[in-house]
This record gives C-alpha cells, sequence and structure tokens, in this order.
C-alpha cells in the first residue's frame, strides 16, 4: 500500500444493513411476481427473486455503503464529458419537444387515428438516438 492508496471501509453494521435491505426487497418482488402468475407461483417467485437479487442488494450497498467508501469528487460536476452529456440533453430535449408539436399538429388538421402507445416508443426512441448523437457529435468536435 503506498502513500495514496487509502482503504476506506463502512462500519460491518452498514454491510448488514445492505443485505437486509437486498433480501426483504428482493422477497417483497419475488412475492410480487409469483402473485402475478398464479398457476406456477413458485416458480415465477423463485425468477423474480433471481432477477431481483442482484439490482436489491446493489441498491442496498449504495444507500449504506457507499458513503462511507466512496470518496466524491469534489470536482466532478466540472467534467468535460458530463458537459458533454448536458449539452446532448438540452438539445434533443428541444428537438423531442418540436418533433412532438409537429406530430400533434399533423394529427389534428390530418384527423388520423392512430394508437397513442407506437407514437410515445417513437419519442423515446428519437430522444435516446438524438441525445446520443448529439454527445457523439460533441465528443468528436471537442477531441478533433
Amino acid at each position: 500500500m503506498n502513500n495514496q492508496t487509502v482503504k476506506r471501509r463502512a462500519p460491518v453494521v452498514h454491510y448488514l444493513l445492505a443485505i437486509t435491505f437486498g433480501t426483504i426487497l428482493t422477497i417483497a418482488v419475488s412475492l410480487v411476481v409469483g402473485a402475478s402468475n398464479s398457476d406456477d407461483f413458485w416458480l415465477a417467485a423463485g425468477i423474480g427473486a433471481m432477477c431481483a437479487a442482484y439490482p436489491s442488494v446493489s441498491l442496498g450497498a449504495w444507500f449504506f455503503v457507499s458513503n462511507h467508501t466512496v470518496t466524491r469528487d469534489p470536482r466532478g460536476e466540472e467534467s468535460v464529458e458530463l458537459t458533454w452529456l448536458k449539452q446532448a440533453a438540452s438539445g434533443a430535449f428541444l428537438d423531442v419537444l418540436i418533433a412532438t408539436l409537429v406530430v400533434a399538429v399533423v394529427l389534428m388538421i390530418g384527423r388520423f387515428d392512430v394508437e397513442a402507445l407506437p407514437v410515445l416508443l417513437a419519442l423515446i426512441g428519437l430522444s435516446a438516438v438524438d441525445a446520443g448523437l448529439r454527445y457523439l457529435v460533441n465528443r468528436y468536435r471537442t477531441v478533433r
């Protein structure tokens, strides 16, 4: 261990709290999943528990352990990548807002009868693709 490496550990109680929180959350999720499939309750509950165990314990560790083990960077909000992401998100928000308005006007004027779900899924896809492309363009312009 060199002078710059600092090992930080949380109290044992916090690790136990994280595991307890994860276990309770896993049981709750598995019971909800099992109740939604009454024909195969135990099979569905088991699958739900397997899917929820790791995220639940990780969430517990984030709540109870990370405050003791993770050193926060006081200037973390000033990173170049975060600036690129904020610019991409704000541009994508405006694009999606304009696209929503245009689609709403076209549907209103044309009196088209469409299902809401495909339109909403298309808007979600548009926002994800738009933000990703804007991020890549911002990164390319800066790195170039």
